[in-house]
């Protein structure tokens, strides 16, 4: 007697190999058989032409505290994923203690749905989180922004001793209480302001715990090689496993480097050093648009930042800086004031902008473009969100392809209504891993199937060390997705990004049913998600 039976799908299992048909047995949260199975269940799926596959795994999600929420988050589940990989690109919910306690003021989504910031360590939150009727499984890494700026706030300098003693504290502290890896955003303040020996010094105590270091480099522009470069070397120095974050090229002109940075990755692994990547299969980017500007500009953080935008005499200086070439020459390699995009404001009055370039705003406000982005950032107290349109189409094949490259979404999971759908997202947040299935292995058979499919689930719980998921093996967690190989598409676009993707039947998480034939179930599921934390040996 099952629980659930799936009958007669085509397995493809998670490791690569080809699929074959069967049965699939749930006792419970648990896969209890697998194969031509006989026996009564109190639910049967009919899974004849269809993919039976593991869940999907976003190795890279932003979703973080905003799952306090949207308990639900509908658009990853909506897509196949049942775990969100969270605290990337140096920015995690935990630690929030000293300077990033009392300096820290981006926490106006939570404010506004009611919502206290209870918690200072990674336990804090994860007991936290535990409480919640969680409908996905939700894992972190620790940000190395979080845990510097709760160690010495933001400021552009090198850390003391005590200082790095701290953040090598924080860091163990964090991986002893569940956290997965140490996660770095090297273009964001202040993880900007750290230099490769600070990186080391936390990559190693990560790595005593077996985490890995994730890191979204310090360019992806003119300065690609240099920075992928660097976080080998933190891999090697460190002994630890890197993953090099949303892997790509931005600006016409160095479209094409990354056939040199995945043989870098291939050379690294010869020389004993494990490296990885993700991938979104999308040509824009998207960030805020704060990046534009000089590193020096945040320093000692928002407050500091807004100060400047106010002051007439660094004003000038900024904006001749965004007229010459942009921090870290952005705009000049990138192609200009056309490419970036705002797709998301906090006030009405700038609403009106969402979903416009940086150009067309400037013709609308008869202002210079470099005016555009220091008012913008001043009356949206530094929180605008643009995409840019910077990536090469041929460059994501070449890197999808890649047998070390695995699928994320680098997206806060979000809703169709209420706080979470604001603006115009981009639509990774919606259609990553069907547009994947969809257009780069059906339509362009850029890979096939079974890769793929490896690439969104074992192939990511092995670099993360995920127990039990990723795989479709009898006493593993039944995290499931049953979809059709022919429909199975993104709907979800730049301008209409809120789209939920077509081809998914069922998703499982933990034997539940939480999408059925193609409906969320919303309420009726929440609570089958769990909060998972890396097991320390």
């Amino acid at each position: 007697m099952f629980d659930l039976l799936i009958k007669n799908g085509t397995i493809i299992d998670g490791t690569g190999a080809p699929g074959f048909k069967a049965d699939i047995g749930i006792c419970s949260d648990t896969i209890a058989a697998i194969g031509e199975l006989q026996g009564t269940a109190k639910r049967i799926i009919e899974a004849e032409g269809l993919i039976v596959a593991p869940g999907f795994i976003d190795i890279h999600s932003h979703t973080d505290e905003a799952v306090l929420v949207n308990p639900s988050c509908e658009s990853k589940v909506m897509q196949g994923v049942t775990t969100e990989v969270s605290g990337n690109c140096g920015s995690s919910s935990a630690p929030r203690i000293g300077g990033r306690a009392s300096d820290d003021d981006d926490g106006e989504l939570l404010a506004e749905c009611g919502i206290d910031r209870d918690w200072q360590s990674m336990d804090d939150l994860l007991t936290r989180l535990e409480r919640v009727p969680l409908t996905i499984n939700f894992a972190t890494l620790v940000g190395h922004g979080a845990i510097r700026s709760s160690a010495m706030g933001y400021d552009d300098r090198k850390p003391s001793r005590g200082e790095l003693d701290e953040m090598r504290r924080l860091t163990a502290e964090s991986m002893e209480q569940g956290a997965f890896g140490i996660s770095t955003g090297l273009i964001y303040p202040p993880g900007c302001y750290a230099d490769t020996d600070e990186l080391v010094a936390l990559a190693e105590v990560a790595a005593k715990y077996g985490g890995i270091y994730a890191s979204h480099i310090r360019s992806e522009g003119d300065r690609l090689i240099e920075s992928v470069e660097e976080a080998i070397e933190i891999g090697r120095r460190a002994g630890i496993r890197v993953q090099l974050s949303h892997h790509k090229a931005t600006g016409r002109n160095n479209w094409g480097k990354v056939k040199q940075t995945l043989q870098m990755i291939d050379d690294a692994v010869s020389a004993g050093i494990d490296v990885s990547a993700d991938q979104y299969p999308y040509a824009a980017t998207a960030t805020n648009l704060g990046v534009l500007l000089p590193n020096w500009a945040h320093d000692g953080g928002k407050q500091a930042l807004l100060a400047r935008l106010t002051n007439p005499e660094i004003r000038s200086t900024l904006k001749s800086d965004l007229m010459t070439a942009g921090s870290n020459g952005w705009i000049a390699e990138s192609g200009g004031w056309e490419v970036t995009v705002v797709n998301a404001v906090n006030t009405e009055p700038n609403r009106r902008f969402e979903g416009f370039n940086l150009a067309r705003i400037a013709e609308i406000q008869g202002k210079h473009p470099a005016d555009v982005v220091l008012d913008l950032l001043a009356e949206e107290h530094g929180s605008v969100g643009v995409m840019r349109f910077v990536i090469s189409e041929d460059d994501i094949e070449v890197v999808m392809k890649h047998p070390r490259v695995v699928i994320g979404t680098d997206a806060m999971a979000r809703s169709v209504n209420g706080p979470l759908s604001r603006g115009k997202p981009h639509p990774r947040s919606f259609g990553t891993f069907p547009r994947v299935l969809g257009r780069y292995v059906r339509e362009k058979k850029s890979l096939s199937m079974e890769s793929a499919i490896a690439k969104m689930t074992g192939n990511t719980a092995k670099i993360l060390s995920i127990a039990d998921r990723g795989l479709l093996r009898d006493n593993w967690f039944a995290d499931i997705i049953v979809f059709d190989a022919d429909t199975i598409m993104d709907t979800a676009t730049y301008s209409e990004s809120k789209s939920y993707p077509v081809g998914i039947k069922y998703v499982l998480v933990n034997g539940r049913i939480v999408v059925d034939q193609g409906t969320l179930c919303d309420h009726e599921c929440s609570g089958y998600g769990r909060v998972l934390r890396k097991k320390v040996s």
